[in-house]
């Protein structure tokens, strides 16, 4: 892709290129709870995660074997998504900063440029198009989620709760 990007730039001018990142989800809620539970003082010491993936997989395997932990997981994204939680929402940040530092070097080696654009931009945008979806007659309501569906599509091109 990177060539033809490259490509066109150069024919035709400005090129945007963006990596939509994952960072909305249950993960990030792991991620957060045991940031809070392993460096409590986040907020004023930087935490010595040096490795995001065995930071993680520490996170992961909790999950899956503390139901308490898993709870609180689930709580930090609910929190993160609503956006008033500025504890959680800095934690947020400090683990996407972390992980777009490491992209970023694997992106300079290979010479791609790249703007990272995480899920969680499109959520003002959401909050803004699901109104007008509902007016349209366009969501369906399938246990509890929102369900986005166009006219050539069985299966739904966004699900939101």
């Amino acid at each position: 892709k990177q060539w033809y990007q490259r490509r066109v730039a150069i024919t035709a001018g400005d090129v945007h290129r963006v990596n939509h990142l994952g960072d909305w989800g249950t993960q990030f809620g792991m991620l957060i709870a045991h940031l809070q539970d392993q460096f409590p003082n986040f907020k004023t010491e930087s935490p010595p995660i040096e490795d995001l993936q065995a930071f993680y997989k520490e996170s992961k395997t909790r999950f899956d074997s503390d139901a308490e932990f898993k709870a609180r997981a689930y709580k930090c994204v609910v929190a993160l998504q609503g956006g008033h939680d500025q504890n959680i929402i800095e934690g947020w940040k400090l683990i996407c900063d972390i992980s777009l530092r490491e992209f970023n070097k694997i992106y300079e080696r290979l010479d791609i440029k790249l703007d990272p654009v995480g899920e969680s931009f499109y959520q003002k945008k959401m909050e803004e198009l699901v109104p007008e979806l509902e007016a349209a007659g366009q969501l369906q309501l399938s246990d509890g989620c929102k369900l986005i569906f166009t006219k050539k599509e069985k299966v739904p091109t966004a699900t939101l709760r």
